[in-house]
């Protein structure tokens, strides 16, 4: 998948990037000692990687993972730098073996205002995936991830921000009904849900259409639309500056797809800048979020 980088106002932290690395240990030796890969990624704070493999270590950074407890592949690592360890921990999923999916969850707290942003990294198994510890159908899999977020606001000002390689099609599936800007927004009408109100300020460079150069839907579109609408969730691919035409996130022989994604609670909106995705090395898009 592509790299992508997410650019994003908070006063501690400069920026998070996003990168599905198809096993850190490639067949070349390990990334993480690859000049180019280490180029691209120390000067971000926050990184998180998809389908490592295991763990990953970074000097410099502290970090954060989940592998699969049962087979081979998958796996997150979230690596924070040190300089900015003091505003951040490490909240446990419940999660058990027999789940297919990996999730690394890191909460950072504002010491001014002690509003909690919780970065969510997330990788889940392909809709098509016959490998027999991928056990878990799409359903289950989004369902405990809604969980967990259900469970991590401690208070009604706390922020959500969740990425990775969800492997999920969407198409160009809009995920709110348009009104008048500042008005309220009913989400998801495909799954017959509605959620709290969605404001999306004038302030913010956010649009309310969505667009993906990805025309196509997998099973994980349902699950995915009805995780965001639950939790009064808002897709940023395909809307944001720098990602105004959602563009592909993974490129492969057998065709290009969108399955990468950042996602955010209403209340993290205000500190959205830019989201940008770049195909730059190992074929997967990298996102950056600042």
């Amino acid at each position: 998948c592509l790299l992508t980088l997410f650019l994003f106002i908070m006063d501690f932290a400069n920026g998070v990037i996003s990168w599905n690395v198809a096993n850190i240990h490639g067949l070349l030796g390990s990334k993480t000692e690859d000049p180019d890969f280490l180029k691209i990624i120390i000067h971000h704070d926050i990184i998180c990687l998809q389908e490592t493999g295991c763990e990953v270590s970074l000097k410099g950074y502290k970090s954060y993972s989940n592998t699969r407890k049962i087979g081979k592949g998958g796996g997150v690592t979230t690596l924070v730098k040190n300089s900015i360890l003091q505003y951040c921990s490490v909240v446990d999923n419940n999660l058990t073996k027999d789940h297919s999916m990996n999730m690394a969850i890191v909460k950072f707290t504002n010491p001014e205002t002690q509003t909690n942003t919780f970065v969510i990294n997330s990788y889940i198994p392909p809709a098509n995936s016959s490998k027999k510890n991928r056990s878990h159908s799409s359903e289950a899999n989004f369902e405990a991830l809604q969980a967990e977020i259900s469970n991590l606001r401690e208070n009604p000002n706390d922020e959500v921000l969740l990425l990775g390689d969800l492997n999920a099609r969407i198409g160009s599936s809009n995920d709110m009904l348009l009104y008048d800007r500042a008005e309220d927004f009913e989400l998801f009408p495909e799954t017959g849900r509605s959620s709290e109100a969605m404001e999306i300020p004038d302030s913010v460079p956010i649009s309310h259409s969505r667009w993906s150069e990805d025309k196509c839907t997998n099973s994980h579109k349902k699950p995915l639309l009805d995780l965001c609408g639950s939790e009064n969730l808002l897709i940023l691919n395909g809307r944001t500056i720098g990602d105004s035409t959602g563009k592909y996130t993974c490129f492969k022989w057998n065709g290009n797809s969108v399955v990468d994604y950042y996602i955010a609670s209403s209340n993290f909106l205000h500190r959205s800048k830019v989201l940008q995705s770049e195909n730059i090395l190992y074929s997967r898009i990298t996102i950056q979020f600042f």
